[in-house]
């Protein structure tokens, strides 16, 4: 995600931010669309995923996103609220696919890795029913970025007691 858009929609949610400080918002700096969660992974496999992501960026062409619809879902643990893709979510989700299809199955070592379900950007963990109704019907103001999505990320997460720390392994250019 370009730096404009991300300080743009930082700009955009500062009053949901504002408007509900009790739920977890995400650090903008780690706002990302997942195309392929993995989990843990041998080292001797980064090749290949390596591998993967230069192949698939050779089929991909570039395509533009829009962010916006609010979104996202309680749960008993803490739900999560997201801003959906309007424009791009069938690109992205077929990258995703392409992704899914050509991983190894035994990447991971445990459970096989899993596509994204929905295009969207997470921005609140621990979120509840109120949140998600205001970002859900933009309350508050607009909530809106687009941007050309010319790569794809090998992304490693490193989590810890701040949240998610993220390291980019390797990028392809679509």
């Amino acid at each position: 995600m370009p730096e404009e858009d991300r300080a743009l929609l930082q700009r955009q949610l500062a009053p949901y931010r504002r408007a509900h400080p009790g739920v977890r918002w995400t650090r903008p700096e780690t706002w990302h669309l997942t195309l392929l969660f993995i989990g843990s992974l041998a080292r001797e496999r980064v090749a290949e995923l390596e591998a993967l992501v230069e192949a698939v960026g050779r089929e991909v062409v570039a395509y533009e996103i829009t962010i916006e619809r609010g979104g996202g879902r309680p749960g008993q643990r803490g739900g999560v609220a997201w801003l959906g893709a309007t424009r791009g979510a069938r690109s992205l989700l077929e990258t995703a696919s392409l992704l899914a299809a050509r991983c190894p199955p035994d990447i991971a070592g445990g459970s096989p890795p899993k596509r994204t379900p929905s295009a969207h950007l997470t921005v609140v963990r621990a979120a509840d029913r109120a949140v998600i109704e205001a970002l859900r019907s933009g309350s508050l103001g607009p909530h809106r970025a687009s941007w050309t999505v010319d790569r794809v990320d090998l992304v490693r997460s490193h989590l810890g007691p701040g949240g998610a720390r993220y390291e980019t392994l390797h990028s392809a250019t679509l």
